[in-house]
């Protein structure tokens, strides 16, 4: 990515929404950079500096820069007759943030259902409701699914005060926040802090949930504890390789001969550098088999690329075990010196 990002810079490009941080599945337009004269739809075809007009964007390097791939060989790249150095297709390099941004509706009790009651049903239903579930809040929906409003406890309590008939109608709240399943969590999170939980419909119109700060407390291990772990897993086998394996050996499964140490490399040049018995040897770890760890190292890439994308939703058990497990073995050969050392890098 940071490739295809330097090339349409040097051509004086740009795109909206920025490419490498938005959703996986959103549309892109390359446009010129903001006080620059690039952009191919404005300008005449050759140019000239006194007539206020500039030589355009020729087609040819839109298309170098936008379908450009992250690696590109030299007359000097290690031989790849089997394909190996695909190991890296599509994967971010080592160390970035995720790639796209949460939406509402990865939120399984957004998508979930809502359980809800009609404006003619008995108060006492919805109190019981909500007392065996341990729900705070239940929408209220009409026979056509149309959202009429919301009772709350507190809702319940304010008509009690106020001296009115105890009805669902006379208990309806307007004191809650509605979000598309579509919307981006994080500028949602301050109304689920200042209501307690948010509405979820779909593009239909229908709820097709409710988020509430009980379920981003329960979700937090499942979104936040990959990437911790992750981290951890990346910074543990820098170190174990650098330690061992120097600019001759990472020379030796990288196309760009600029990239001369470990930390330079990606996940799938990892899994290169060590599927070769004679570098393994290196390591000089005895009581470690080559092949299944490397298995094991190319099973986390494949988790860790769909975390960094939310492009499979949360790690499976299998999967959250898988990185525990990897993480436990790298501890074993790269214990920790200090207590401060987890958040070194």
């Amino acid at each position: 990515m940071s490739r295809i990002a330097l090339d349409l810079s040097n051509a004086g490009l740009t795109t909206v929404p920025d490419f490498a941080v938005g959703p996986i599945d959103d549309e892109i337009r390359v446009v010129p950079l903001p006080g620059t004269d690039a952009g191919p739809s404005r300008r005449h075809p050759t140019g000239d500096a006194n007539t206020g007009t500039d030589r355009a964007v020729s087609p040819d390097i839109l298309r170098e820069v936008t379908q450009a791939p992250l690696q590109t060989a030299s007359t000097d790249d290690p031989p790849d007759p089997d394909g190996s150095l695909d190991e890296t297709s599509g994967e971010d390099p080592v160390g970035l943030l995720p790639q796209t941004a949460l939406r509402v509706g990865a939120l399984s009790s957004a998508v979930s259902g809502a359980v809800s009651i009609a404006p003619d049903d008995m108060l006492p239903k919805a109190m019981s409701i909500m007392a065996e579930r341990g729900f705070s809040q239940l929408p209220v929906l009409d026979s056509l699914g149309s959202l009429q409003g919301v009772v709350t406890w507190a809702s319940i309590a304010h008509m009690h005060a106020t001296g009115r008939q105890p009805t669902v109608r006379n208990a309806l709240t307007s004191d809650y926040h509605v979000a598309e399943a579509t919307a981006y969590l994080l500028p949602v999170l301050p109304y689920i802090q200042t209501y307690g939980f948010v509405l979820v419909r779909n593009t239909a119109g229908s709820v097709t949930g409710i988020v509430t700060s009980a379920d981003l407390a329960d979700q937090f291990v499942a979104v936040a504890g990959p990437f911790f772990v992750l981290g951890e897993i990346e910074r543990r086998l820098r170190r174990c390789l650098s330690r061992a394996f120097g600019e001759e050996d990472v020379r030796q499964v990288h196309r760009d001969r600029r990239r001369r140490s470990v930390d330079q490399l990606m996940f799938g040049e990892y899994i290169r550098l060590l599927d070769d018995e004679e570098r393994w040897k290196k390591l000089n770890w005895p009581g470690v088999d080559r092949s299944h760890f490397v298995g094991l190292l190319r099973r986390v890439k494949d988790v860790r690329n769909g975390v960094m994308h939310f492009n499979t939703g949360y790690p499976d058990d299998d999967s959250a075990s898988l990185l525990d497990r990897f993480v436990g073995i790298l501890r074993s050969y790269d214990p920790d010196s200090t207590a401060g050392d987890i958040t070194a890098d």
